[in-house]
C-alpha cells in the first residue's frame, strides 16, 4: 500500500510540474517575446559587424575562413523567420483585442513556447558567430613574382599563344618532368615563361623563378630552392622555372629533387640553345618562332601607341617592323626609340636596318644590329658612354651609380674640364634614367650599402649589343668579367684596346713581365683573388686612366704603380691587408683615390703630392688612427672626403678650413672639436659628420650631425652645424637643458630628424622662448623625434605655443623617459597634421598622451568639435600610471587609425571621456572606451589592427 502511495505522489508532482511549466508559457507570453526580440537585435548587430569584416577582408583580397559565409546565410534565415514570427504574433493579439474577444489561452501558449524556442535558437548561432567577429580571413601572403608580373597582351598574336599552349599542356602531362623552351635571343621565351607561371600558378603550391646566366652560381641557385625543394620532397607540387641556360645545369648539384620520385616537381628551362635542352634531358623541347608580319605590325602598334597612320609613315614603318624579323624585344626597343618622333627619323632607322652585317661574327646577327638602333637614337653623347662602359661589368652585375660617375669622369665623358663631381653624378644620373626610359638599362636590386646610391644593371641582349659596339672603331674594349678566368695571360693582339675589364672573376696571380698596352686607358680587375701585383706589370700602360682594383686581398702596391702618371682614378677599395701607400704620391694626376676598407694605418705625407685630387675615401678603414699633418691643407681642389677614425688624434681636422672646393664631407671621429671655426659649411651640400663609431643605414638625410659625450656649450663650428644639419643626433650630452633655445638661434629651417638619447639634464625640446622674434615657427620642417633615456623630461615644450609648428612630422618615439607626465595639449596634437606614428615605451609617470590644456581651463570648449588626429598606428607600452590617450571630453576623429597597441598599461581605464570615432578599425565609437577598459583589465597586451603589421618605427 505504501509503494502505491509513494507512486501516486511522485506521479502527481510530475504532473504538477509539466502543468506549471505550461501554465508559464502562457502568463510569460509577452516576456518571451519580447526576449526574442532582444535576441534578433543582437544576433543582426552582430550579423553586420561580421559583414563589415568580410567586407574588409574583401576588399584586401585576402581568403575568407570556411563557415563564415555559411553562419551568414543561416543568420539572415534566423532573423527573417524570427521577424515574420514577431509580426504574426502582433498581429494577433492586436486582432484579438480590437475585437473585445477574450484571450484565447492555446494561442498565448503556442506564440509564447514558439517565442522561448527560437530564443534559445537564437542565442545558440550568436554563439557560433562570436569567433567571426574578430577574424573572418587568413591574412594575405606577400605577394609572389607572379602576383606582380604584369601579364601580356597575347590577342591576335597567335604565334606565341599557340605556343604558350603547348607548354602548358607539356607542363600538365605527368609523363613529362622537364620542358625546354629555346628559341632566338629576344624572341620571348622569358615573357612566356612568366605567362605560364601566372595562368598555371593556382595548380602548384610554389613556383620558383631563378635567372641562370652564363655564369652558373651554384649557391645562389641553392638558396632560391632551398624552401621549393623541401615542399617537393614532402609531396607537394612546384613548378621551378630555370631562365636563360647557357650550359647544361646539373640539378642535383644545385639542390633540385628531380626524376621518377619526384614527379610533383616540374622544371621548366629556357634556352637559347635547343642543345641544351636536349642535354638537360627535356621530354618536351618547345621552340619559339619569331613573330608573323601581321603579328609582328599588331604588337609594333601598341608599343608606339598608335592605331591610325598616314599613309608615308606607314609603309616606312612597315618596312621597319619586317626589319626586326618578328622578335618582340627588339619590336619593342625599336618602337620606344621611334615613339614621337618625325617621319625624318623613321626613315633614317629604316635606313641603317637595311644596312648589310657581318654574318660571320656572332656579335653581328640581324636581331642585335636591331637592338642597336636604340642605341644610334640616344641623343645624349654622355648616355651613349655611360652605356657602353656599363657593358664593362658583368652579365647580370650590378653597376652603381657613383663608380660609373667616377670613371666617366676619368675618361672625359663629359666634355667640360669644369664640372665638380656632384655636376658630373647628376649628369649621370640623367643619363640613366634616359637609358632606363629606353629599356637599354634595367633597375637593380637595392640595398643597404651607403656608398652607391642607385644600382641598375643590363639585360643579356643589349650587352650584347654594346659589346658590338666597343668590339669596333679606335676605342675598343675587351671585356671578359664574371667569365670564371683562374688566370689571364695577355695575347698580343690586345695591345690596340683602349679598355680592358676582367672584374668578377677569380684570377690569383698576373703576368711578371713587362706588357705593351699603349693605348689602354681603362683597367679593371676588381672582385678578383689577387694577392700580389708583379712590380713590372704596370710597365707599359703609361696611358692608363681608370685604375679599380677593388675587393682583391693584394698586401702591396708594384713599383711600376708609379709609372702611371696619366692616372685620374684609382680604386683600391678593399683589400684589407694594403698598408702601406706612399708610391701614391708619384701619381700626381690623380683626382680620384678610394682606399675604402684598407688596412692603411695612416695617411702619409707623400699623399700631400696629390694637389689635383677632388675625392678621397679613407671610410671604413679600422686601422687608420693618423693623418700626417699638413697633408689635408694641402688637397685644395677636394670636393668630396671620406674619412673614419676609431681613435688618434684629430688635429687634422683644423685644415679642412683650407678646403675651398669641399662639397660632401663623411667623416667619423673620435672628437670634433677640432673642426675649425673659419670654416664655410655652408657650402656643404652634403655631410654626414659623427663622433660615434655606429654603422647608420641609408637615410634620406643629405645632411646629418651626430655627437655624443661632450658638455654643453658646444663649440661655435658644432653649432654651425647644427645650424644646417637636417638630421640631429645628441647622445649622453651633458649640461644641455633643451634643444630650443639653446641650439637654435633662428629657426629650425633645415632640421627633419631629431634624436635625444641619455641627455640627462634635458628636462624639455622647447624653453620659455619669452619675447624672442623668429622669421617663422620653430620645427616646420621635422619630420622624425626619437626621444630615449632622458630621466628629467618633463614635457616636450613650455608655452607659448604659437611658435610652435609640427605641420610636418610624421613619427614620434619616446622610450625610457620616466619624468615625462604628458606628451602635447589637444591645441597641438590637433596642428599635427602629419603625424602617422606615435610609439611610446616606458614613461613611468606619464598620466596622459594627449592633455586638455589650457582649453578647458578656459572654458573653451567650442575648439575641441571634431577634432581630427591623422594617427594611422598607435602603441603605448609598460606605461604604469597611464589613465587615458586623451584626457578630454571632446569627440574625436581617427579617420586614418589602422592599429592601436597596448601592453602592460594597468591604470588605462578608458581611451578618452568622449566619443572615438575610429572607422578603419572594427568598434563602434560608443563601445570604443568600455572595450579598452575589459580589454586592458583582461590581457596585458592587446592590439586593435585592421592591417595586420606589428608597429614599424
Amino acid at each position: 500500500m505504501e509503494v502505491v502511495s509513494s507512486l501516486v505522489g511522485k506521479v502527481v508532482d510530475s504532473l504538477f510540474g509539466v502543468a506549471k511549466k505550461e501554465i508559464s508559457h502562457m502568463w510569460n507570453c509577452s516576456k518571451n517575446v519580447e526576449n526574442l526580440k532582444h535576441e534578433v537585435e543582437k544576433l543582426s548587430s552582430m550579423k553586420g559587424r561580421v559583414h563589415q569584416q568580410i567586407e574588409l577582408a574583401k576588399s584586401k583580397g585576402e581568403v575568407l575562413l570556411g563557415g563564415v559565409e555559411e553562419w551568414m546565410k543561416k543568420a539572415d534565415a534566423k532573423v527573417s523567420d524570427a521577424t515574420e514570427f514577431i509580426v504574426e504574433e502582433a498581429e494577433t493579439k492586436k486582432t484579438c483585442f480590437n475585437l473585445r474577444l477574450c484571450v484565447n489561452l492555446s494561442t498565448l501558449h503556442r506564440y509564447s513556447k514558439s517565442a522561448t524556442k527560437k530564443t534559445s535558437l537564437l542565442r545558440q548561432h550568436e554563439g557560433e558567430g562570436k569567433v567571426f567577429e574578430t577574424c573572418v580571413s587568413l591574412p594575405t601572403p606577400a605577394p609572389r613574382f607572379i602576383d606582380l608580373y604584369q601579364r601580356k597582351n597575347l590577342e591576335n598574336i597567335d604565334t606565341q599563344k599557340s605556343t604558350l599552349k603547348m607548354i602548358i599542356q607539356a607542363i600538365k602531362d605527368d609523363k613529362i618532368q622537364i620542358v625546354g623552351i629555346n628559341g632566338l635571343g629576344g624572341v620571348g621565351k622569358t615573357t612566356l615563361a612568366n605567362e605560364v607561371a601566372v595562368k598555371m600558378k593556382n595548380e602548384f603550391a610554389d613556383i620558383v623563378f631563378i635567372e641562370v646566366s652564363q655564369t652558373i652560381d651554384t649557391k645562389i641557385i641553392q638558396e632560391k630552392v632551398r624552401v621549393a625543394a623541401m615542399k617537393i620532397i614532402n609531396g607537394q607540387k612546384v613548378l621551378i622555372i630555370l631562365d636563360d641556360v647557357w650550359e647544361e645545369l646539373k640539378l642535383e648539384e644545385v639542390g633540385i629533387p628531380y626524376g621518377s620520385e619526384y614527379m610533383n616537381c616540374k622544371i621548366l628551362l629556357t634556352s637559347r640553345s635547343r642543345d641544351v635542352c636536349e642535354a638537360m634531358n627535356a621530354q618536351a623541347n618547345i621552340s619559339v618562332n619569331p613573330l608573323q608580319e601581321k603579328e609582328a605590325w599588331v604588337f609594333f602598334e601598341r608599343v608606339v601607341g598608335k592605331s591610325e597612320w598616314d599613309d608615308t609613315l606607314k609603309k616606312v614603318a612597315v618596312k621597319i617592323v619586317k626589319e626586326c624579323g618578328g622578335l618582340p624585344l627588339f619590336i619593342q626597343a625599336i618602337g620606344k626609340a621611334l615613339k614621337n618622333k618625325e617621319i625624318r627619323s623613321w626613315e633614317a632607322a629604316l635606313g641603317r636596318l637595311q644596312d648589310p652585317t657581318d654574318e660571320d661574327s656572332p656579335f653581328k646577327l640581324k636581331g642585335i644590329m636591331q637592338l642597336k638602333l636604340s642605341y644610334d637614337y640616344l641623343e645624349s653623347e654622355v648616355a651613349k658612354s655611360c652605356f657602353l662602359l656599363c657593358s664593362m661589368f658583368p652579365e647580370d652585375g650590378t653597376i652603381g651609380l657613383r663608380r660609373l660617375t667616377h670613371y666617366g669622369l676619368a675618361l672625359g665623358i663629359f666634355n667640360n674640364l669644369d664640372s665638380n663631381i656632384q655636376d658630373a653624378k647628376d649628369r649621370v644620373q640623367v643619363a640613366v634614367d634616359s637609358l632606363k626610359s629606353s629599356f637599354l638599362l634595367l633597375p637593380g636590386k637595392e640595398d643597404e650599402e651607403v656608398e652607391e646610391q642607385e644600382k641598375f644593371k643590363m639585360h643579356d641582349l643589349v650587352r650584347d649589343m654594346a659589346m658590338l659596339v666597343t668590339s669596333k672603331g679606335n676605342d675598343k674594349f675587351w671585356v671578359q668579367s664574371g667569365k670564371g678566368l683562374i688566370e689571364w695571360q695577355p695575347k698580343k693582339y690586345l695591345e690596340s684596346y683602349k679598355k680592358i675589364s676582367l672584374m668578377g672573376n677569380k684570377i690569383c696571380k698576373l703576368s711578371n713581365h713587362k706588357l705593351h698596352f699603349p693605348h689602354l686607358d681603362t683597367f679593371l680587375i676588381q672582385d678578383n683573388r689577387l694577392l700580389v701585383i708583379p712590380d713590372e706589370f704596370f710597365q707599359g700602360m703609361e696611358k692608363l686612366k681608370v685604375l679599380d682594383m677593388s675587393d682583391n686581398h693584394i698586401s702591396s702596391l708594384p713599383r711600376s704603380l708609379k709609372q702611371l702618371t696619366e692616372l685620374v682614378t684609382l680604386d683600391l677599395s678593399g683589400n684589407k691587408s694594403l698598408v702601406e701607400i706612399s708610391i701614391l704620391g708619384e701619381l700626381t694626376c690623380l683626382e680620384i683615390l678610394k682606399l675604402r676598407r684598407t688596412g692603411i694605418t695612416n695617411i702619409p705625407k707623400e699623399v700631400a703630392q696629390l694637389t689635383n685630387l677632388r675625392l678621397l675615401d679613407v671610410f671604413f678603414c679600422d686601422d687608420l688612427s693618423y693623418v700626417t699633418p699638413g697633408v689635408i691643407s694641402k688637397l685644395i681642389w677636394l670636393e668630396e672626403l671620406y674619412i673614419r677614425m676609431k681613435k688618434g688624434n684629430c688635429s687634422f681636422l683644423a685644415e679642412l678650413s683650407e678646403l675651398k672646393s669641399l662639397k660632401n664631407l663623411q667623416l667619423t671621429v673620435p672628437e670634433l672639436d677640432y673642426i675649425p671655426e673659419d670654416f664655410h659649411f655652408e657650402t656643404l651640400t652634403e655631410f654626414h659628420i659623427k663622433d660615434v663609431y655606429y654603422w647608420y643605414k641609408k637615410h634620406h638625410c643629405k645632411r646629418i650631425l651626430h655627437i655624443s659625450k661632450i658638455s654643453f656649450p658646444f663649440t661655435k663650428a658644432i653649432m654651425k652645424l647644427i645650424q644646417l644639419s637636417e638630421m640631429l643626433k645628441l647622445w649622453e650630452i651633458k649640461d644641455l637643458d633643451n634643444i630650443l633655445p639653446d641650439l637654435y638661434l633662428e629657426g629650425f629651417e633645415e632640421l627633419k630628424y631629431i634624436e635625444l638619447i641619455g641627455c640627462d639634464n634635458v628636462r624639455s625640446l622647447v624653453n620659455e622662448l619669452g619675447q624672442r622674434k623668429t622669421k617663422g615657427k620653430f620645427f616646420s620642417q621635422v619630420e622624425e623625434i626619437n626621444l630615449e633615456f632622458l630621466n628629467r623630461l618633463e614635457l616636450l615644450w613650455d608655452r607659448p605655443y604659437q611658435y610652435i609648428s609640427f605641420c610636418n612630422l610624421m613619427s614620434i618615439r619616446i622610450t625610457h623617459c620616466p619624468s615625462l607626465l604628458e606628451l602635447f595639449p589637444v591645441s597641438v596634437a590637433q596642428r599635427l597634421v602629419n603625424l602617422r606614428k606615435l610609439f611610446v615605451s616606458k614613461c613611468e609617470s606619464l598620466v596622459v598622451v594627449v592633455s586638455v590644456g589650457d582649453e578647458q581651463a578656459s572654458g573653451s570648449k567650442s575648439e575641441l568639435i571634431d577634432t581630427v588626429f591623422s594617427l594611422i598606428r598607435i602603441w603605448l607600452d609598460k606605461l604604469p600610471k597611464l589613465e587615458s590617450f586623451y584626457s578630454g571630453h571632446s569627440a574625436i576623429n581617427y579617420p586614418s587609425l589602422k592599429f592601436i597597441g597596448v601592453c602592460d598599461c594597468p591604470s588605462m581605464k578608458r581611451w578618452s571621456y568622449g566619443d572615438n570615432h575610429v572607422p578603419k578599425l572594427d568598434i563602434d565609437r560608443q563601445e570604443f572606451n568600455d572595450y579598452i577598459a575589459v580589454q586592458n583589465e583582461t590581457s596585458d597586451e592587446w592590439k586593435l589592427d585592421d592591417s595586420k603589421g606589428e608597429f614599424s618605427e
